[in-house]
Parts: structure tokens; sequence; C-alpha cells
């Protein structure tokens, strides 16, 4: 168990001497803690929710936090099994199925794979957090991340423009402010499309 005692420069105020306490979770933050708006997310109270690269490790955390907005449905589409499928294991033990989460394999480059995903859900809300982010990766393959970042998030857009989506969010970056690289070019191309 952990304790906190005050500083040096507090110990001389005899108000403060003798005050150890527990360690307190905010106490290592460098700032005032944040509390969120709750009502900022109410627009996923009962609705169909789809998380593009939702087994990600951006995507799964956005997963996460939709599910406590009580959302109908979230629809987690990823190219990769092993993180999307151990995510819903997640949150059905958390949710105990409530909301309803539902695995879709599929890339966002496929444009035919976007549009079963679309007409088989009809999602009213779009996060579209699919994308290549490693820098180093993609100075290596540019071309990879232009046609996942820039195209994929065409095709998700466009996708969801057709079914009627009611919101899309892109997940982008930093990186995408006057860009030095291709991941932060590649990302501001996202910016632009939207």
């Amino acid at each position: 168990k952990l304790k906190t005692s005050p500083s040096l420069l507090e110990m001389t105020d005899t108000s403060q001497s003798g005050r150890i306490r527990d360690v307190n979770i905010t106490d290592l933050l460098s700032r005032p803690e944040v509390e969120l708006n709750r009502d900022v997310c109410s627009y996923l109270k009962d609705q169909v929710v789809l998380v593009t690269g939702g087994g990600g490790s951006i995507g799964s955390e956005l997963c996460r936090q939709v599910s406590k907005y009580h959302p109908k449905k979230i629809v987690v589409f990823d190219i990769y099994e092993n993180s999307a499928y151990l995510l819903k294991q997640q949150l059905d033990a958390y949710h105990k199925g409530n909301p309803e989460i539902d695995i879709r394999i599929g890339s966002v480059r496929d444009q035919t794979r976007l549009r079963e995903i679309f007409d088989e859900f009809h999602p009213s809300i779009v996060f579209h957090a699919a994308a290549h982010k490693h820098v180093p990766l993609m100075e290596d393959s540019p071309n990879e991340a232009i046609k996942n970042n820039v195209i994929g998030t065409y095709k998700t857009a466009c996708a969801a423009l057709k079914y009627g989506a009611k919101k899309f969010v892109l997940i982008s970056t930093d990186k995408a402010v006057n860009p030095t690289n291709i991941m932060g070019a590649s990302k501001r191309l996202c910016e632009m499309v939207i």
C-alpha cells in the first residue's frame, strides 16, 4: 500500500504537518483531472455503431468507450481476426451481450466488402479508425499508406454517405498537421477526403 506525505515546504506549514494519506490515482496527473461531459456521447444510445479498425489499439478503445453509452449494436470491422475476436470476448464478458457486438472481417480497401457490411447493418454512426499508423513502416511502404489510409477512407466515407449514416468520425493524428512523413501526409489527405 502506497502513502504520500506533504513536501518539505508544506511540512513547515503546521496545518499540513503529519498529513500522510493514501495515494490517489489523480496524484499521478500533472494537471487537474478532466471530467467527461457524458451528455456529449448521448447520440450513441440505441444506435448501430460501426468501428472500422475496431480491433486495433485505437479502435478497440473506441469500442470500449462506445459500449458504455448503450448503443443498440457495435459492429467491429477489422482485417485482423485475432484482436477483433479478443475484443468481442472482453466486451461480451463485461456487458453480458448488451450491447450486441458483431465482428466482421475485411478491409476498408474492399468496396464490395464495405457495401456488404453497410447493407447488413445500416450503421447510423461510423468511427473510422482503420489505418496504417506506424511512421517508419509507412516510409518503407508509401503505396500501402495511400491505398489503406486514403483510398480506404474514401471508400468508407462513400459507403457511409450512400447508406445514410448520420455521423462519420475520422480518427486522425497530430502528424497530419504540416506533415513531414508519408503516414502524416496520408492522414492529411484523409482529412481532406472527409
